[in-house]
């Protein structure tokens, strides 16, 4: 169970096993043993995948079958999440290489340097 949903998740993602790896801070090898259930992630290491995927930890285990943790999302963070404007921009953020993503964020922080003077 613990193994398909981690496969789920990081296909749904459009990640590589090496890139989920790398956030996870495993190996590539170890994280491709968790998800052919030859390998299961110790307690911190699962913590991490619950929370990059903002699922609970009992959803991975099998133990429920509501992806979501029980906390409440603030409504305006939930308004700002359902915006396809930063749906869009999100996806074409997680496409793009890291070089790209070091571009966006100067580029960001430059819009907000103008605001200062």
């Amino acid at each position: 169970m613990l193994s398909q949903r981690m496969k789920n998740l990081r296909s749904k993602s459009k990640m590589t096993q090496s890139e989920l790896a790398k956030i996870l801070g495993v190996a590539r090898t170890t994280y491709a043993m968790y998800e052919q259930g030859q390998r299961e992630p110790d307690y911190v290491t699962l913590q991490k995948i619950a929370d990059y995927f903002d699922v609970s930890v009992d959803y991975l285990l099998g133990r429920e079958e509501k992806k979501s943790p029980s906390w409440n999302h603030n409504p305006e963070f939930e308004e700002f999440l359902n915006d396809p404007k930063i749906s869009k921009l999100y996806s074409e953020y997680k496409e793009s290489s890291e070089e790209r993503r070091e571009a966006l964020f100067a580029a960001w922080e430059y819009l907000k340097s103008l605001d200062k003077k």
